[in-house]
């Protein structure tokens, strides 16, 4: 066989084995990427679950409802934590969903943990001046932190995870704010006012802050899983039981 014979051959092959993996990638996207823009395979489930508990306690907070809503904070924390686990199990996904992925994660934080927490203290009557300048403060902290976030995932080492989180990520308001909300059931109101807006501030600086957290992993997971749960449990008692 001559060298431009198989130089024809080698070249075919290239061209077969790149219809292949193209007809695989077409394949992989689901039913309602073929006639919608975005993905929707069980990468990014549980973000967009995140995401209707999150507008699910945005609701409940507008009518008041803020046992409820600060449930739907919890659920949405549990669900983020979970989210990047099931994504990175998920095999060969595109490069488009990979960063699809990372940027529908932060809008979908930006509504579950910047935006609702902010509407919690508001409808419990945290309304003054300073109060108001604290939750400008917080959401402005949350959107640069996820901002940020973002910037350094597209240039982060893939090959690599990262161990540490530089800041405090914005998902420890699922823990930050409904253990704040307890505390507010038995202390009085100018108390609660004073202690969510501390608290608020200092989670603010710490979203930007340059101290370096530790990633949990492995059982910390499921660690926290549970006292999400017994949250729930105690936060309903209190409400309907006590």
């Amino acid at each position: 066989m001559s060298e431009q014979n198989k130089e024809q051959i080698q070249q075919q092959e290239t061209k077969d084995n790149s219809s292949q993996e193209e007809n695989s990638r077409i394949a992989k996207k689901s039913v309602l990427s073929t006639v919608l823009i975005g993905f929707y395979d069980r990468s990014v489930v549980m973000t967009y679950i995140g995401l209707a508990f999150a507008v699910v306690g945005i609701c409940f907070a507008y009518v008041t409802n803020l046992t409820w809503s600060v449930v739907c904070l919890i659920v949405a924390g549990v669900c983020d934590m979970f989210d990047g686990k099931i994504a990175r199990a998920c095999k060969n996904r595109t490069e488009e969903a990979k960063e699809f992925g990372v940027q529908i994660d932060s809008l979908c934080d930006t509504v579950a943990f910047v935006v609702l927490p902010v509407l919690i203290s508001l409808e419990m009557g945290h309304q003054g001046p300073i109060s108001i300048t604290v939750c400008v403060l917080y959401v402005l902290a949350g959107v640069i932190r996820l901002a940020y976030f973002n910037v350094l995932a597209a240039k982060a080492d893939k090959s690599s995870p990262m161990k540490f989180y530089t800041g405090l990520p914005v998902t420890s308001a699922a823990v930050i704010f409904p253990t704040l909300w307890l505390i507010s059931r038995f202390i009085q109101r100018f108390s609660t006012t004073i202690l969510f807006d501390t608290f608020m501030f200092i989670t603010a600086v710490l979203f930007v802050s340059r101290l370096r957290f530790r990633k949990p992993k492995g059982i910390a997971y499921y660690i926290f899983t549970l006292i999400a749960v017994i949250g729930i449990v105690v936060l309903l008692y209190l409400q309907y039981w006590r």
